[in-house]
């Protein structure tokens, strides 16, 4: 029996409908200078930045060129990092219909192709607030620093507002000058409490950057971390009580209606589930949130660790003692680092989380965080931080501390007690999440 014919005007039919839904997809290309045959790029997106889980694609290097499309993204705009290795990375916002080219070159990148323009704005003010002297725990200088990266944001986003469509122009907005304003409101913490809230009138309020509060700049993860912690200090400044986790749940839940209320009490609750709160207060505040949240992955999210049975260390506990080799053989005890927050890092040789720890630890003073990489295997650890090899007794330390998978993190607060358990993946978020909870850890 002879198969029947497809007519050719069909088959052309298809092709079409072909090209045009791979030509709708977002595509990625490079080069990574000095790239060899082999070589792997990571390329990480978010379908819901702050809510969704990452999703990374490992692409091979063909010579020094990668290729990666992203077939989930069905509209709008994602958010993507793509990590060459080395210290080779790139934060960037690509658009549905967008192909972007990435060459990544000694010490600079450089972008091309049809809506690079948002993802070079990033790049350019990213670099630049790196280089602002912003310190944690000096209030004057974080302030004098972000100041200048507010200007620096305002005129990269001027010179490249024509480039780039209106909604990847807002989204950009949001997500840069969301990050600062969460460092801005930070330093209201650091502020002696009889001088919090003239320094909050008369220096954060003022310079805090006027952000449009809608469902569009909810699609940054920056932009949802900047709420969260605006509405922990107009809390405490309106009630001067203690900001529970509850407490700044029930006034985000007051305050904000519609989709953008979801997501910002999904990010909320995800963050405080990850820090390990008061297990009966989390369980109150996601079961009213599941009660009737509408949007499907938010419901997902939150569902995840509210139907999680928690085992194994908790909040507040004491940290269970160590004491393992270096790479040199020197052994090292959790009990040389008291007085300092610690940074428990389980990893394994094709960890990634490498380079994104070592920026967030440029944030922080050696003399108050430390970071503590324990590795199933001996691999070299480049930047900062001590690489520990248990051997034989990294079985019992995954049972000590309730390690089910490599990379794990866990905070350790200066007195020696447990103070996150297994909070927020930094690739998810840029490390926004951890560097704020290692901050609150040094505030206790």
């Amino acid at each position: 029996m002879v198969a029947p014919r497809i007519p050719i005007f069909l088959s052309m039919m298809l092709l079409v409908a072909y090209v045009r839904l791979a030509a709708q997809a977002p595509c990625i290309t490079g080069r990574v200078a000095g790239g060899r045959t082999g070589g792997v790029v990571a390329v990480s997106y978010w379908l819901q930045p702050g809510i969704s889980p990452v999703i990374t694609q490992e692409v091979q290097l063909e010579r020094d060129s990668f290729y990666c499309r992203i077939p989930e993204a069905q509209a709008g705009l994602l958010f993507f990092y793509a990590d060459a290795g080395g210290g080779r990375s790139l934060q960037g916002i690509i658009g549905r219909n967008d192909s972007i080219h990435i060459f990544f070159g000694g010490d600079s990148i450089a972008l091309s192709g049809n809506g690079a323009a948002g993802s070079r704005v990033m790049y350019l003010c990213r670099r630049a607030m790196g280089g602002m002297g912003a310190i944690r725990g000096e209030p004057d200088r974080e302030m004098q620093g972000a100041k200048q990266s507010l200007q620096f944001i305002h005129a990269t986003l001027s010179h490249y507002r024509d480039s780039m469509p209106a909604d990847m122009y807002a989204l950009a907005r949001a997500e840069l000058l969301g990050q600062v304003a969460s460092g801005m409101i930070g330093t209201y913490w650091q502020q002696d409490p009889d001088l919090q809230e003239a320094a909050y009138r008369q220096f954060i309020l003022p310079a805090l950057p006027e952000l449009p509060v809608n469902e569009q700049s909810g699609a940054s993860a920056r932009f949802l971390s900047y709420l969260v912690d605006k509405a922990q200090v107009d809390y405490y400044r309106s009630t001067h009580q203690q900001c529970t986790h509850k407490a700044v749940y029930e006034w985000i839940k007051s305050r904000y209606t519609g989709p953008l209320q979801e997501k910002l009490l999904a990010h909320q609750l995800l963050m405080a589930f990850a820090m390990g709160g008061v297990e009966e207060e989390l369980e109150s505040c996601a079961k009213d949130y599941l009660a009737f949240v509408r949007d499907p992955a938010c419901k997902e999210a939150v569902a995840t660790p509210y139907n999680k049975v928690k085992r194994g260390i908790r909040k507040g506990m004491p940290a269970p003692p160590f004491s393992l080799p270096d790479m040199q053989g020197n052994t090292v005890s959790l009990s040389q680092f008291a007085g300092k927050v610690v940074l428990l890092h389980f990893c394994s040789d094709d960890d990634n989380l490498l380079p994104t720890l070592d920026e967030i630890s440029k944030c922080f003073r050696k003399e108050e965080v430390a970071f503590l990489h324990i590795g199933m295997k001996p691999f070299a650890v480049k930047g900062v931080g001590l690489q520990l090899y248990p051997g034989a007794q990294f079985a019992a330390m995954q049972q000590q501390y309730n390690v089910n998978a490599c990379p794990t993190l866990i905070v350790i607060t200066r007195d020696g007690n447990i103070f996150a358990v297994k909070p927020p993946n930094p690739a998810e978020d840029y490390g926004t999440a951890l560097a704020n909870i290692i901050y609150e850890a040094l505030q206790q």
